[in-house]
């Protein structure tokens, strides 16, 4: 998976767009230094993100903005 495109949108979020869920919009917030997954716009049925697909999201953003050390050191780490 790759970040394709990323942008600031209103209130201090960020909107980004992913090569294997080109069709989505991800929306993420700040908290403790780091993005997270807020909310997400065009998902389907057919083709839903699963966790894994979250996590590395939220991987890539972080690493892209350089705030990879935050979110590697966060409180409660996923598998």
């Amino acid at each position: 998976m790759k970040l394709v495109n990323w942008s600031y949108a209103k209130r201090y979020n960020i909107k980004a767009i992913f090569d294997d869920f080109p069709h989505i919009v991800v929306r993420f917030r700040q908290i403790g230094g780091y993005y997270f997954i807020f909310s997400m716009q065009g998902v389907t049925k057919d083709h839903v993100p699963e966790r894994r697909d979250y996590v590395r999201m939220e991987y890539l953003l972080n690493k892209e903005l350089g705030l990879l050390d935050a979110y590697k050191n966060r409180r409660t780490r996923t598998l």
